[in-house]
């Protein structure tokens, strides 16, 4: 749903928040493509976002949401994609249909629009230097959805998978969350995504021009049940508010189920998904199944004290698996065959430790070694679980379903660690390290600390611009005075990584892709891997 914020002051911002959470207290928030029934042409948003660093950037100005009352979009950073390179041409007008949330163009090329949406930024901005990051397919500037565009006239044509439906989180995210209030995450988190840059599906897009039907909303759970431990209004409050915000990944399988199946733009849908062979659905949830146990301050420690009670750790990744598994059946029973599951990062070694409330001994150390501890078990638990529902679902339904799980868990403590991701052997990431003082338990390792401490909306409240930057650069310790990046951490925030990270991620996923056939690219080394994520932060 792409709502407005109406006002440029920090009052005004306040009031139509407020105004968007009493008056839409009974919605859910919606993914960002749906049917429209009223429109048959479609045209090509471009998205841009300003190449330059440091005090001189306008992103803070392009993240911040349109305020023409007209416009219902929570972006503005967007033009039209045109024909020529002149100030007289029109529109570029798509040829094709919409086919389960997806516009499948059948004309133009990947390049052609990309010639087009560049067209229209330098006719609309002569002399400034604006990237372009992402196309989409819509209907004017009071359209309120948006479609991913596959193009049949390409070398996507040549690919076994030709589209690809996510659900997800904040990890995920690439700026759904953003879309539905209006102003979190704002700068310095890149146009809504939850770190510094691109995120690991950002990466893919760009590098194989799949288009991915995007349903990761930052705080999303596996379901939206609320587990307070105790029947307090705030707690209860607390937890039913971040529900309504950002959903979950079974409100989302549900709605796409419901709502995105079609095969002539909405004038019929269907129950069956419409080419199974062609479509990958990507999986990565799980984390804020625990996280949510202990944020806001609530005390860490309870959701180990009764492990298998409702809220206990147990519980919590035996739900958050089952809840998973009985998605991908959902999925499977409407026609989804391929599937890409992938488990979670060591949670009891991110930051999380050093920011969450866990205070079960007077010995700080001792609370942030127990808190690793059992965190770092809790997620095994839960990597082990899903692997072994996985196996058991993939042999009882055998060549109905095609399951890939991804251990990205492994694959990211390598990344940690400095070993290639494909033998072990010594690998320099490139990372800057910043240790905490805490040891991880049984290592010689230190939690990482993280780049930003601001929270997630705080500088959307300043004179946008140059007021932005310098607030957001006295709370980030891998940036310098001028706002320029100076150091490739592995966490942006507690606990997301970074954009440089993010990339390393998409490489794990295009590399298991490439492996089981999912993707006809060349497997790249990890030298020349390394040569692209550090040009993506300059």
């Amino acid at each position: 749903m792409k709502l407005t914020f109406y006002g440029k002051t920090c009052k005004k911002i306040c009031f139509s928040f407020f105004f968007l959470v009493s008056s839409y207290s009974y919605a859910k928030p919606e993914p960002e493509y749906i049917k429209n029934l009223f429109n048959s042409e479609y045209y090509v948003a471009c998205y841009y976002h300003d190449q330059l660093q440091g005090l001189e950037n306008s992103n803070p100005n392009l993240m911040y949401p349109s305020l023409d009352f007209l416009t219902f979009g929570a972006r503005k950073n967007y033009v039209w994609a045109i024909k020529a390179e002149n100030s007289a041409a029109v529109w570029t007008k798509l040829s094709g249909k919409i086919t389960d949330g997806f516009f499948i163009e059948e004309k133009l090329s990947y390049q052609d629009l990309q010639n087009q949406c560049n067209y229209a930024l330098k006719n609309k901005f002569p002399t400034q230097k604006y990237d372009l990051f992402e196309m989409k397919a819509s209907t004017s500037d009071l359209a309120g959805y948006e479609y991913p565009i596959q193009f049949t006239n390409s070398e996507i044509s040549q690919q076994k998978i030709k589209q690809i439906v996510l659900f997800g989180d904040s990890l995920s995210d690439a700026g759904n969350l953003k879309r539905w209030t209006k102003i979190m995450p704002f700068y310095p988190f890149w146009f809504g995504r939850f770190a510094d840059g691109f995120v690991w599906n950002d990466y893919l897009t760009e590098r194989t021009h799949l288009p991915v039907l995007n349903f990761a909303y930052g705080g999303a759970k596996t379901d939206g049940t609320n587990d307070a431990f105790n029947s307090s209004i705030p707690t209860q409050f607390i937890t039913a508010v971040r529900s309504f915000f950002t959903g979950s990944s079974k409100y989302y399988v549900n709605s796409y189920l419901k709502s995105y199946l079609t095969i002539d733009s909405y004038r019929t849908t269907n129950q069956k998904i419409s080419n199974p062979n062609e479509t990958l659905f990507i999986i990565w949830i799980g984390a804020n199944d625990f996280l949510e146990k202990f944020e806001g301050n609530l005390p860490a420690q309870n959701m180990f004290e009764n492990p298998d009670a409702v809220g206990g750790v147990n519980f919590i990744y035996k739900r958050a698996v089952d809840n998973i598994l009985e998605q991908i059946k959902m999925l499977n029973n409407a026609g989804g065959y391929h599937f890409l599951v992938l488990n979670l990062p060591d949670l009891g070694k991110t930051p999380i430790i050093l920011t969450a409330n866990y205070n079960k001994y007077q010995d700080d150390e001792k609370n942030k070694a127990e808190f690793s501890i059992k965190l770092s078990e809790g997620t095994a638990k839960f990597n082990f679980y899903l692997d072994s529902a996985l196996k058991n679902l993939q042999d009882s339904q055998k060549e109905k379903i095609n399951i890939k799980l991804l251990d990205i868990n492994s694959d990211f403590e390598r990344i940690m660690n400095n070993k290639n991701i494909f033998d072990d052997s010594y690998f320099d990431y490139g990372f800057t390290k910043l240790d905490s003082k805490y040891l991880i338990p049984k290592t010689k390792n230190y939690i990482q600390e993280f780049c930003y401490s601001g929270n997630y909306f705080k500088t959307a409240f300043t004179n946008i611009g140059k007021e932005t930057i310098l607030m957001s650069v006295k709370e980030n310790k891998c940036s310098d005075e001028s706002g320029n990046r100076i150091k490739y951490p592995i966490f942006f925030n507690s606990p997301h990584p970074s954009a440089y990270a993010q990339c390393w991620v998409n490489f794990a996923v295009e590399k298991i892709m490439i492996e089981n056939g999912l993707l006809n690219k060349k497997q790249e080394t990890m030298n020349e891997m390394k040569k692209y994520c550090q040009a993506q932060m300059n």
